[in-house]
């Protein structure tokens, strides 16, 4: 007498998920710490911290010795 209604079902595919492109969990970890250690440079001894704090205290005494010859 009365038809039913169906479900609906729709086939909706994600926009940026094609199962061709997945790849697994390991290699892509694995390909993650190959680049980060070809880009992971040392900075050099003049760039770190400490040595900028102790040219700062050096150019900081080295005005104070100037301004005493200059008086």
């Amino acid at each position: 007498m009365y038809k039913q209604r169906k479900n609906k079902r729709f086939s909706y595919k994600p926009r940026f998920n094609d199962s061709s492109e997945e790849k697994s969990k390991d290699s892509f970890e694995a390909k993650w710490n190959d680049a980060r250690r070809e880009t992971k440079r040392r900075g050099s001894f003049l760039t770190s911290l400490p040595a900028l704090i102790l040219m700062l205290v050096a150019i900081v005494v080295l005005m104070y010795i100037l301004d005493g010859y200059m008086k």
